[in-house]
């Protein structure tokens, strides 16, 4: 299940939902009309987004979802 973090507002990203079960992400920029999911992210990760521990999502995408397969999905 997909879940959006409310809370975090970004200079680079659009729209972000994660989902620590299956280990994605998916990211919309705000500088791209497209759409990418991440897989194999780090799910301990992804709940320190969802805690508020992490509050940089430009930084937790770079860190976590870059080099992992991604796929353009819209």
């Amino acid at each position: 299940m997909f879940v959006s973090p409310t809370i975090i507002k970004s200079s680079t990203v659009r729209n972000i939902q994660l989902n620590p079960s299956d280990n994605q992400v998916i990211v919309q920029f705000l500088n791209n009309a497209k759409t990418y999911l991440y897989e194999n992210v780090s799910a301990d990760a992804i709940y320190d987004v969802i805690d508020g521990e992490i509050t940089s999502l430009g930084k937790f995408i770079n860190a976590f979802c870059k080099g992992n397969e991604s796929v353009t999905v819209g």
